[in-house]
């Protein structure tokens, strides 16, 4: 197996730097083309290779599925961007919710880059007008007012001096926003505005203010906002009040219309990962196991379908999906404990009959096998080997 190193000068850019993410948004990875068995080995070794970089650049960094989640997305912030474009103060905004695993980021990634790419065709200039579209910011743990701000002036590039207080950065901040004639802010990971510390409710002060301040719509995302103390109090209150939430959730299988937007999903991924020996639709048939491995996760579902596609085409054998070749492809933990205790609906009923007092029907749940198995999902989550 090749071990794909990442070449001088050419490491991923990063997103919390202007110059980074507007390099990032404004020259996307390319998509190599699709090519047949019979057309790849026909190319020179050298081509071959550059083409088996190209791909895998473009599975790591570069694929991205337009779902249905996004479209939503997209129409939340079109309408915030329009409510928006007149008033100065109580600005509308969009907040993105869900768990770890539910690409809020990704979505995010590919908002800022629609919006940069609509915004090139009504200003073709802006690079040399100095404009900045879109900002991308993360909240840090145990934020305050001043450090909040630093991290928007470090975006921007902005001197910060020792002295300076959260109202001379935030002045700073604003005044650059204005001049770069910014549409759109992003605030990455604001569920760490979630604590009660008083710096924190300082930090979601600031933000307020920023709000009032700039012409321009906030898309906020973070774990599980609407369910996190960040809802609860008069901040939460005025919160709730202007930003629509979207939330990002996994698929369910028992819903038709749900199933068929995942199986659509995965037959997108298929076409887009272009490997050389998988013929059109392998993936239906697994569309049901690939839920289980996942459980409706969309990020999950990425990193299995891209991560075992890298392999593939890192490796010698066949480039083609299969279960067994899937089976391979260790996952996150929460993933892989989840699917390791799919079929384990019993134990939950042991326990609620537990909770009720029935030591009868408690004893009748969990059988010989099912304990066994359970063992040795443990065993293969903690790295341990079977005698």
């Amino acid at each position: 197996m090749t071990i794909n190193f990442t070449q001088p000068g050419t490491g991923p850019l990063a997103l919390n730097r202007r110059e980074s993410l507007l390099a990032y948004l404004t020259t996307p990875v390319p998509e190599p083309p699709i090519l047949t068995r019979a057309g790849y080995d026909a190319l020179p070794e050298p081509d071959r290779n550059r083409h088996d970089a190209e791909r895998i650049a473009f599975l790591s960094g570069g694929l991205v599925i337009n779902t249905p989640s996004i479209a939503r997305c997209k129409k939340e912030l079109v309408r915030a961007l329009a409510a928006n474009s007149a008033r100065n103060s109580g600005h509308a905004g969009v907040m993105l919710t869900g768990n770890s695993t539910m690409g809020k980021t990704t979505t995010a990634k590919a908002l800022m880059r629609w919006v940069v790419d609509q915004y090139t065709v009504q200003f073709p200039e802006w690079q040399d007008a100095d404009h900045i579209p879109a900002v991308y910011v993360e909240v840090p743990a145990a934020a305050t007012g001043k450090t909040l701000m630093k991290v928007f002036a470090d975006f921007l590039g902005l001197s910060v001096m020792v002295r300076d207080t959260a109202d001379d950065l935030r002045v700073k901040v604003v005044q650059a926003l204005r001049r770069a004639n910014t549409q759109v802010i992003v605030v990455d990971e604001l569920h760490n505005l979630a604590g009660r510390t008083p710096g924190v409710g300082e930090a979601s002060d600031v933000l307020k203010g920023l709000s009032n301040d700039l012409t321009a719509t906030f898309l906020y995302a973070g774990i599980d906002l609407t369910t996190s103390g960040l809802m609860v109090g008069p901040r939460g209150q005025q919160l709730s009040g202007r930003f629509t939430a979207v939330p990002l959730a996994p698929y369910e299988w028992t819903d038709p219309e749900q199933r068929k937007t995942w199986r659509g999903v995965i037959r997108a991924f298929e076409t887009k990962c272009g490997l050389l020996d998988s013929a059109p639709n392998t993936l239906k048939p697994l569309a049901e196991y690939l839920y289980q491995r996942t459980s409706g996760s969309l990020g999950a579902l990425s990193r299995l379908l891209t991560g075992t596609a890298i392999g593939l085409i890192s490796g010698e054998g066949p480039e083609e999906f299969t279960q067994a070749v899937l089976d391979e492809y260790t996952l996150d933990y929460t993933s892989e404990l989840r699917y390791a205790r799919r079929d384990l609906p019993s134990v939950t009923a042991r326990r609620n009959t537990r909770a009720r007092g029935s030591r009868t029907a408690s004893k009748t749940h969990l059988t010989p096998r099912t304990s066994e198995a359970i063992d040795a999902a443990k065993r293969k989550l903690t790295g341990e080997v079977d005698a």
